[in-house]
């Protein structure tokens, strides 16, 4: 919106070149000359602070622009792919573990761009050598290149019905099995509810594996758990919940069962016991607490605890 309206000043006192064209932050003008292309420029960086362009000429009469070289030959301008001398090739691998949707519309998206690009048969006939040569490296088969490049060559007739637009449902990837599991159970649910139902499938990234995790609380600033003391002069134990901060709990255990314990067994009055806590269970409800409390005092049979469970 920005640019627009400096445009449109621009163009109202008629300093702009009668071909002018501009996609973001990439302009394409055509200008009788370098002193010309130089005045413009200085328009341009002129009409607000803020701004601040730069300028590429042709040079040997091509010139890159948004992906594609424009090349002029004789009296006309042609077309095709452009790529910077430092390209890789970097695209999705063929064995990535992301769905294989992916990676059967990536080459066909890539020889659609090539065609749109390409002036001449010429030009398109070298850009599917270059991508089928790009595609072989990352392991793809040649008989998916083959069929890719055939579709896009060739495009089929389409019968374009009017239907709504998909509902899209974003899910993690976990494996190619299990995302044609999920596209049958989808197309399944789709007809049920008269409506088209596609998923999104992400993969995560190494990244986010190597990345540093957050440092998670200590034990005694843990909330919602399910604990059990053990002593470490005999090995007796007890099995409790809290859904209070542990460190609370552990201090009123000095003057319980736990504590009595210490006195009567070991006459020992201690005066800290968070190194005998240990957590088993991080938990979302009461409810849940009082489950697993349960469940642990049956299979642990604590010799503190004076219930055989929790539920009271």
């Amino acid at each position: 919106m920005f640019m627009c309206s400096v445009e449109k000043k621009l163009e109202r006192k008629n300093k702009l070149p009668s071909f002018y064209k501009r996609y973001v932050d990439d302009t394409l003008a055509l200008v009788r000359d370098h002193s010309d292309a130089t005045d413009l420029l200085t328009t341009l960086n002129e009409a607000h602070p803020s701004i601040q362009f730069t300028i590429e000429a042709a040079t040997n009469n091509r010139l890159p622009f948004i992906g594609m070289e424009i090349i002029k030959i004789d009296h006309r301008l042609e077309t095709r792919v452009y790529r910077k001398k430092t390209y890789k090739g970097l695209l999705l691998h063929f064995q990535s573990n992301v769905d294989s949707t992916y990676k059967r519309s990536l080459p066909r998206s890539m020889l659609d761009r090539a065609k749109r690009l390409s002036s001449t048969p010429e030009f398109l006939s070298q850009e599917y050598k270059n991508l089928k040569g790009i595609f072989l490296k990352l392991k793809y088969p040649e008989k998916l290149i083959d069929s890719a490049i055939n579709r896009v060559h060739h495009p089929p007739d389409l019968i374009h019905t009017p239907s709504d637009s998909p509902i899209w449902i974003i899910m993690p990837y976990k494996d190619q099995k299990s995302a044609d599991v999920v596209r049958k159970q989808l197309r399944y649910l789709g007809r049920k509810i008269d409506h088209e139902l596609q998923p999104i499938f992400t993969s995560k990234k190494i990244v986010d594996d190597l990345r540093e995790t957050e440092l998670k609380p200590p034990i005694v600033n843990q909330q919602s758990v399910v604990f059990e003391f053990k002593c470490d002069l005999c090995g007796t134990n007890y099995i409790g919940y809290t859904r209070r901060h542990l460190h609370q709990r552990v201090e009123e255990h000095k003057h319980s069962v736990i504590g009595k314990h210490l006195k009567d067994e070991h006459n020992v009055r201690p005066s800290s016991l968070r190194e005998n806590f240990t957590i088993l269970k991080k938990c979302r409800s009461k409810l849940e607490c009082l489950i697993f409390e349960m469940l642990y005092i049956r299979k642990k049979r604590p010799k503190l605890n004076t219930q055989a469970d929790s539920i009271r």
